[in-house]
């Protein structure tokens, strides 16, 4: 089976919408397809590189703050799980924890 237009989903139902080339839009009152965005066929190779020098330097803040977030968030868990593991009572006690870590059984700290 295959489409041949867009897809639109608004009562729950997937249909076709009706592929209208910009001749027949115009016929019809209707408004053509909408150009394309600022895109890279629009934009020269200079203004392409000038793009990348700006936007470069925010990548590198936006990745850098990501890897921080994630290793400060893995670090509060591991803190966690330390805290759970060093209330264990005896071998036998820290063996259940660790058992129960292993499975995926959520740790209360206390």
């Amino acid at each position: 089976m295959a489409f041949t237009g867009t897809l639109y989903e608004g009562d729950g139902v997937i249909h076709t919408m009706p592929v209208i080339s910009g001749i027949q839009a115009r016929m019809k009152g209707g408004v053509a397809a909408a150009q394309p965005a600022l895109g890279t066929a629009t934009l020269g190779r200079a203004q392409l590189r000038a793009w990348s020098s700006l936007l470069s330097p925010i990548v590198a803040a936006i990745k850098f703050a990501a890897q921080w977030l994630d290793r400060k968030s893995r670090d509060a868990h591991y803190r966690q799980i330390e805290g759970y593991l060093s209330q264990a009572t005896d071998h036998a006690d820290l063996e259940r924890r660790l058992r129960d870590l292993e499975r995926g059984n959520r740790f209360i700290i206390d």
